[in-house]
């Protein structure tokens, strides 16, 4: 008896093939609905089991890391394109470059001592003050909910790193 010969990319690919489409982006909404029993929890109003609090704590560092990745990889790019458009010297671009920290190119210098808890509090808290925000991408609330909780010493308007005075202390 033969039988077809399926290769683990073939399967892979009849796998997600059959699979309905899903958005390339988190919204803010599906965000908080995956976090909502560890919200509850941050705030008082309800309880999350380990797999909950699990999955929300690690989506939520993803997004910041990736925010944070990001926009050094961006900027560093940037740097690169300026520099082959405008016939500028690379070494000074790149010395620039350093000069300005990963923080200040994000725009938000989270304290290094920020846990994921007070990460998560922010993020919750700026959607339920923004809730015409919850269909953007996740991304973008949590670029914003940062901007305001954590400015720079770099905008004139602030003196720096900060703990917003709402965040939960976990």
């Amino acid at each position: 008896m033969r039988f077809p010969h399926f290769t683990i990319a073939s399967v892979v690919t009849l796998l997600f093939v059959s699979q309905p489409v899903q958005s390339a982006s988190t919204t803010a909404a599906e965000w908080y609905s995956d976090c909502a029993a560890y919200i509850g929890v941050l705030t008082g109003t309800g309880d999350g089991d380990d797999l909950e609090i699990t999955y929300c704590m690690g989506q939520t560092l993803g997004i910041v890391s990736g925010l944070e990745t990001g926009s050094r990889i961006g900027a560093l790019s940037m740097a690169s394109l300026l520099a082959l458009l405008l016939n500028l010297d690379r070494d000074s671009v790149f010395q620039i470059f350093n000069e300005v920290s990963p923080e200040e190119l994000l725009g938000f210098c989270k304290p290094t001592n920020a846990t994921g808890s007070q990460l998560i509090s922010i993020v919750a808290d700026y959607l339920r003050r923004h809730p015409d925000k919850a269909e953007l991408p996740a991304t973008a609330v949590f670029f914003e909910a940062l901007q305001e909780a954590y400015p720079c010493a770099s905008d004139p308007q602030n003196a720096g790193p900060q703990e917003p005075a709402d965040a939960e202390q976990n």
